[in-house]
């Protein structure tokens, strides 16, 4: 039933129920109506109503989910027939696509084959003729035949290339082979000649030739330059060999000899006798020495040259300003270049600290001089010298620096002044500076030495003294007073005039 009939009987429904009243008869509308029996019906037509009105949405909303499920089954019906048909269209397009798609793969197939056999007979190697018909396999007959006629022409151009290669590589080692005979045969050792022909392989004949002229000029001063060497070197050898043996000759040791010779084979002659000179005179100062050190008998190497060095063992004195009172056990060492004068004084004594002069001497002493006495014949027999030094009496001097505001103690020293008449064979002179001075009276030549009297104020007394050295260089002696060792001294000789 469609819904615009359930409606048009609703309609009539609702129109029967408000004509009709509850005995059945139609009663004329009065004024005077009762409204509690108004108001009832009103609600009963209008429940009605809403129930028809329900009855009839119902109804509607049946019938239109029964329209829709149909709609949809129909609709879904539909699809489902016209999804199988355009599968199945599908399907056979596909299998249609896929069938062309073979036979058109196997037609490429069968061109590709067909091309590489065909390129091989044309003269392609395999592995040509493969890669020709691969990229060819789709190409036209026309485009594929073009490409095979560029690859056989290329491949002809590169067997050509490569001929050509080989048969230039072939002249250039022949080439070389030649370069190289002929160096050998022009004087170049083997692997000179090798390099050169190696160098020169793929030169032009004018530049091969300039090329093995310069190697021979080259290898010719070479060779001279050797041989200038060689003769230089035996020269240079021959000349050590002559120093060595004038050094050896000269008296030098062995080991001097080789090193001299060594260090002068290339000095001129002048240089070389300069240097060996220069040695023999070290030698001899050295050997002068040696023997200088053995006469003298002692160790002097901490005694400084022309200085007089006190070491004292015991001491105890009283000093009252110039007055020193002292008792004392020292030694007083004065080195000289050819001789050393050593006085052991042991003892009391009384003597003024500032001028040397003794009071007072209870000690014991000794002097002893040793050293390099002078031969007798070679003590000078001409002219005169005056030889000057130092002296000590083993007293000691105070003095105080008023600068540094600082006292101390030195040794005593006295200054000689000894004049040699050698054509007269006398000497005499004085030591000042140790109290008064002493008068060293003439003395004449004896042996080695002269020995005289002395005299210091009112005390006399007697000295001796030796030369020392090659020349009578120096003199050294004691002057003793009261028959013991009182005073040492020495001196260096003057230009003898």
């Amino acid at each position: 039933m469609s819904l615009q009939k359930v409606s048009a009987l609703t309609v009539i429904a609702l129109s029967l129920a408000a004509c009709s009243s509850g005995s059945g008869s139609r009663s004329p509308l009065s004024i005077n109506s009762n409204p509690t029996v108004q108001n009832t019906q009103a609600q009963k037509a209008a429940a009605e109503k809403a129930a028809a009105e329900k009855a009839a949405a119902e109804k509607a909303a049946a019938e239109k989910a029964a329209a829709e499920k149909a709609a949809a089954e129909k609709a879904a019906a539909e699809k489902a027939a016209a999804e199988k048909a355009a599968a199945e269209k599908a399907a056979a397009e596909k299998a249609a696509a896929e069938k062309a798609e073979a036979e058109r793969l196997a037609a490429i197939e069968t061109n590709r084959a067909d091309l590489e056999q065909k390129a091989v007979a044309a003269g392609l190697n395999p592995k040509q003729a493969a890669a020709y018909a691969e990229a060819n396999k789709e190409a036209t007959e026309e485009a594929a035949k073009l490409a095979l006629d560029n690859l056989l022409k290329a491949e002809q151009e590169r067997i050509a290339a490569e001929k050509a290669e080989a048969e230039r590589l072939a002249t250039i080692e022949a080439n070389r082979a030649d370069l190289e005979q002929k160096a050998v045969a022009a004087g170049l050792n083997p692997e000179q000649a090798a390099a050169y022909a190696e160098a020169n392989k793929e030169a032009t004949e004018e530049a091969a030739q300039l090329a093995l002229d310069g190697l021979l000029k080259a290898e010719q001063e070479r060779i001279a330059a050797e041989k200038a060497e060689a003769e230089r070197l035996a020269a240079i050898e021959a000349n050590r060999a002559d120093l060595e043996q004038k050094a050896i000759q000269a008296g030098l040791s062995a080991e001097q000899a080789q090193e001299y010779a060594e260090a002068n084979k290339e000095a001129d002659e002048a240089t070389a006798d300069k240097a060996l000179n220069d040695i023999i005179a070290a030698n001899a100062a050295a050997a002068l020495q040696a023997e200088i050190d053995h006469a003298k008998g002692i160790p002097t190497a901490n005694y400084e040259v022309g200085k007089i060095t006190a070491e004292s063992r015991m001491s105890s004195s009283s000093i009252i300003n110039a007055l020193t009172n002292e008792s004392r056990i020292h030694s007083v060492i004065y080195n000289l270049p050819y001789s050393i004068v050593v006085g052991d004084y042991s003892g009391y004594i009384s003597y003024n600290n500032q001028t040397g002069h003794i009071f007072t001497d209870n000690r014991t002493s000794s002097i002893d001089i040793t050293g390099l006495k002078t031969a007798v014949d070679a003590i000078p027999t001409i002219g005169s010298a005056t030889y000057t030094g130092k002296a000590f009496n083993g007293t000691y001097q105070d003095i105080y620096d008023w600068d540094t505001r600082e006292s101390s103690t030195l040794i005593k020293e006295g200054t000689l002044s000894y004049t040699v008449n050698f054509a007269d064979r006398t000497g005499s002179g004085s030591i000042t500076g140790l109290g008064d001075e002493i008068v060293l009276n003439k003395g004449e030549i004896s042996g080695t030495g002269i020995s005289s009297s002395a005299r210091q104020s009112y005390r006399t007394g007697s000295y001796l003294l030796d030369f020392y050295g090659k020349a009578a260089e120096e003199v050294a002696g004691k002057v003793l007073f009261n028959g013991k060792d009182t005073v040492g001294f020495g001196g260096t000789r003057g230009d003898i005039k």
